[in-house]
């Protein structure tokens, strides 16, 4: 069995209207170097993160840590949003529940869902019996664990993934092994 380990990004400081540009709050940072401690890291072969400066800045003190490479790979940047949505909670409803339409501008859920689980399912291919480690964000996560097991997530089930998350997939079954737990 070779482990996939997903990683949802520590928690961001909103610092304007494009989510794909915020960083980690202070909080976020301790969330990070927390993580980074967790004995799991030394199974990890590399770790493959978003581009997006929050997944970046969760992946770096582990790969500096246990001197794991860190790449990037542009497939694993969250669902597309063009601006910041004041009532989120619900378009995310609406997003998991109509996942063919585009809702207020988010890439729609089942083109979100098809592009995370070809990038993931073929970093790992291209990384054959490797543990890799998946630094990611909360949607795309969700999305990808409910194609596994063949549904559409829930807003629970999104809220459930804790920021600096740790789930574990086994890459011979393509099954979920261990949910998410928080650093």
């Amino acid at each position: 069995m070779t482990s996939l380990y997903l990683v949802r990004h520590a928690r961001t400081k909103m610092s304007d209207d494009d989510a794909e540009r915020w960083p980690l709050s202070e909080e976020g940072e301790r969330q990070a170097d927390i993580l980074a401690q967790r004995g799991f890291w030394r199974e990890v072969a590399l770790i493959l993160s978003s581009p997006e400066p929050k997944a970046l800045q969760t992946a770096k003190p582990a790969a500096r840590r246990w001197s794991i490479p860190l790449e990037t790979a542009n497939c694993l940047h969250e669902v597309r949003r063009p601006h910041l949505m004041p009532d989120y909670e619900n378009a995310v409803a609406r997003f998991f529940s109509d996942p063919e339409t585009s809702i207020a501008g988010l890439e729609p859920a089942a083109q979100a869902s098809e592009r995370i689980t070809r990038c993931i399912k073929g970093l790992s291919i291209g990384h054959p019996g490797k543990t890799l480690a998946i630094v990611s964000h909360g949607l795309v996560t969700a999305l990808f664990l409910a194609r596994l097991e063949s549904h559409w997530p829930t807003v629970a089930e999104w809220r459930a993934i804790p920021f600096a998350g740790l789930a574990v997939v086994d890459t011979t079954t393509w099954h979920l092994i261990k949910n998410w737990s928080d650093a």
